[in-house]
Formats: structure tokens, sequence, C-alpha cells
């Protein structure tokens, strides 16, 4: 992709959580890049899933976090925006969840919510909610059984048999803001991120797939460092690529898989959760890049967080570094 300095990259990301936050940390250092965050509206645990069952609101977890990621370093505001509560009534609420949703209720919808806020965290990109209605995850599994809502699915305890496939309870269509960025991308980032509730959750609004299909776009996708328990059980990297190529509608241009090692005392705690690394069998057929992606800490739990969080995650600037000559 050859540009003149004068130009703009028109870069989309399409997920939610911290795999998303993660890659919009890296990219939003770069020049001449013009970033778009679509985040999921399927999102129903946590601080998050409170609000939405209080208010009918659209789950803005995922945008809030897209909007930190993509706020100026440094300040006090970014940090108010990330803080947990830890004591009371409020104890596991975000403040920015609670700022969101308040703005939503005096400014009338949540899309003017989210660019007030863009505004007040001098946000570097846009953060656009896949659809303008809250949307409902349902997967079923292998035995044939349904699970209904992302947070059932993530947080079930009964791990039998894996995820077979996802969609929404309801069609709901992608919204307009958000086919109009996708088919002006000059570059579509999936992943990583929990591979359906999360990655693939993003992409099940009626019109996400045709869109993708349409554009113009190079498609990346970042595979997931480790499996999920009852979700990708002994899935490999191969099959990770499977599924977002079925659910997207197109292969992925690019694949970036990690390279670096995990420490033993982090292996030894997914081992028992049931997790393992992603094993790297993909083709030859596909464009891969393999590299030492993977943070080398692991992440501390937060306090009152009473959502699962990935103990070892991608590096932002690593994969900024893998992900420039890609988009620039």
């Amino acid at each position: 992709m050859i540009r003149t300095n004068e130009s703009m990259a028109n870069i989309v990301t399409i997920g939610g959580g911290t795999g998303t936050f993660v890659v919009l940390s890296g990219l939003k250092a770069l020049p001449n890049v013009n970033l778009s965050a679509i985040v999921t509206t399927a999102d129903d645990g946590g601080s998050t899933g409170r609000l939405r069952d209080a208010y009918g609101f659209l789950p803005l977890g995922d945008a809030r976090q897209a909007l930190v990621a993509l706020s100026s370093d440094g300040t006090v505001l970014r940090d108010l925006f990330a803080y947990r509560f830890q004591k009371g009534d409020v104890t596991g609420h975000n403040l920015g969840n609670l700022f969101l949703t308040a703005l939503t209720s005096l400014l009338g919808s949540e899309a003017a919510a989210i660019k007030e806020a863009s505004r007040i965290l001098r946000v570097k990109g846009y953060v656009i909610p896949a659809t303008e209605k809250p949307a409902v995850l349902v997967a079923r599994l292998e035995d044939g059984i349904e699970i209904r809502g992302e947070h059932a699915i993530t947080d079930r305890t009964s791990f039998t048999t894996r995820i077979e496939s996802v969609s929404l309870a309801e069609p709901m269509p992608l919204s307009e803001t958000a086919r109009d960025a996708i088919m002006k991308a000059d570059a579509i980032i999936l992943g990583p991120g929990t591979l359906y509730a999360s990655s693939i959750a993003a992409l099940l609004p009626s019109g996400t797939k045709e869109a993708i299909k349409n554009s113009k776009a190079k498609l990346i996708y970042i595979v997931n460092l480790f499996t999920r328990r009852g979700q990708t059980d002994g899935c490999t990297a191969s099959h990770h690529v499977e599924e977002i190529t079925k659910y997207a509608g197109r292969a992925p241009d690019v694949v970036i898989i990690n390279t670096s090692p995990f420490p033993k005392e982090v292996l030894d705690l997914y081992t028992k959760d049931g997790e393992c690394p992603v094993e790297d069998d993909l083709s030859q057929k596909l464009s891969v890049i393999r590299a030492p992606v993977a943070s080398v800490q692991a992440a501390k739990p937060l306090p009152s967080d009473s959502v699962r969080r990935s103990l070892i995650r991608h590096d932002s600037e690593r994969l900024r570094e893998v992900l420039e000559p890609l988009i620039s």
C-alpha cells in the first residue's frame, strides 16, 4: 500500500474487549492513519451488563475500552475513564461505563454519547457500535444445546462440549456508520479476542459479511494466543482462521501469529484451566507473519472485576511494528 505523505490510510478494527484495546493502543501512535473501531454490542457481563439491564442502552463496555485506547496517554481523564470502583453500591462498576450511560441519557443516543466522550478524551479516531440496538449472542454447542447471552457463554461452568456456531437471537442490521467505515477501509483488522464471543460476535450483524466481501480493504487476522475452555478446546490456528473466514465471508489476506515463548508458571496456570497455546498449523497457502507479538509480562487481575480476563496478552508496540508495513 503506497501513499503520499499527505494521504491517510483508513484502518478499521472489528471486535471488542482487551484485544481491540491492545491493537488500537499501538496503532494510534502511527502518523497518517485514520482509525475506526467497530465494537460488538452483544456484551452483557460485568458492569456493562448491569447497566444494560438497568437502562436498556447499548452495552458500552467495549466502546469505552476503545475510547480509552485511542485517547491521549498520560492524562487524568484517561485514567478516570478506566477506573473501576471497589467499594459500596458501585463495586465492580467502571467509571467510563457510568459516564457513557449518563451521557446517553442526557444526549438521547449512544452515538451522541460516544461522540462527546471522544471530544472530552481527545480521541484519535472513531468508535462505532456495530448495531444501533443491543444484540443478544446465542451459541450452539456440538451436542445441540444452545446458550443465550455473551456472559453465560464465556463464563459457563459446564465444558463437556465446545461451541459449534454462534448467531444473534434476533437479526440485527449493521449500522450505516459501521458499513461506511468498512467500505472506505484500506485495511480491516480482526482479532485478537475471544473467538466467538468477541471477534465473531462483531461480525454477526446482517450486512457485515457482505460489506467485508465487497470492501477492497486488506483483511488482517491476529490469531489468539491461547485456546479458551468450552469454546475453542483443541482448536489450532487453522481452525481459528477457518471460523473467521466463514463469518467474515472471505479469507484473511494476512494472518499474524505469535512466536514468543511463555513462562512455565503462566503455562501451568492455563493448563490448570484446561487451556493451552494455540498450535501453529497454518497452511503454506496463507500469507502468514510469525513474530514475537505477545507481552512478556502477565496481566494482573483488576480488583472488583467480575469478568474473566486473559493473563497473557498481545503487546501493543510489537503488534504495531508488525502491522505498520501492512497498513501504511
